[in-house]
């Protein structure tokens, strides 16, 4: 298994790669290339939620408590007076991080579900319906957000399989397999209603399809492809 600084540098790397085409064919401007980039940094530690005693699951746990529950109340802050909105950002706050995440780390196992292709796919899905209907932010942006968010997810996968292969007698580790997957043999049920959840998501906020294509040619033509 590969480390986490390792983690971070490798998506650090292939964000910023994929990101270079992307502002020079005019899809991103500087600004959104830094969100971007950081944005596919964080999916390339998401898989590792479900790792219990990490300082990097801590690190996770703590941001997620701190800023979602401030990003949604920001989107009603013209309803509820600023006394309330800071109340219940604290409480919403306390309950993330020391009650829910505490049980969310009992029920799940390290490289269990969170290790599997469609859960890239769901973080990938909020990450779009939280840019653009809860931030606000084009379509376009909110899709390619989405899609960095994925494939930072998905570049810790391929990282942990590339560890868990030893080159030097050429054999695979017993962790070979366990990290790059699309379901969870343990975990049937849960895979199951993951699915349903990416395709339910998916139906409400529709990503743009045709930018990926758009992205596909772009890599074409400087020859990613």
């Amino acid at each position: 298994m590969a480390l986490f600084s390792q983690h971070v540098n490798v998506s650090v790397v292939s964000s910023g790669i994929v990101i270079v085409p992307l502002h020079y064919s005019g899809l991103l401007s500087s600004s959104e290339s830094m969100i971007v980039l950081a944005l596919g940094v964080i999916g390339g530690m998401l898989p590792d939620l479900d790792a219990n005693n990490s300082t990097p699951t801590e690190i996770m746990f703590r941001l997620i408590s701190i800023f979602f529950p401030l990003m949604v109340l920001l989107s009603i802050e013209h309803i509820l007076p600023i006394l309330y909105i800071v109340s219940i950002w604290a409480i919403a706050s306390f309950i993330l991080n020391f009650i829910l995440f505490e049980i969310f780390l009992k029920l799940t196992t390290h490289r269990g579900i969170f290790h599997t292709i469609p859960m890239g796919v769901l973080f990938g899905e909020v990450t779009v319906l939280i840019s653009q209907h809860l931030v606000g932010m084009s379509q376009t942006f909110s899709s390619i957000a989405g899609f960095f968010v994925f494939f930072g997810f998905v570049s810790h996968l391929i990282l942990d399989e590339i560890y868990s292969i030893d080159f030097k007698s050429m054999s695979l580790k017993s962790s070979f397999g366990t990290a790059f997957k699309f379901y969870d043999t343990n975990n049937g049920i849960g895979t199951f209603f993951l699915y349903v959840l990416v395709i339910y998501i998916y139906t409400i906020s529709p990503i743009d399809m045709s930018l990926y294509k758009q992205m596909f040619e772009v890599f074409r033509e400087v020859r990613f492809i």
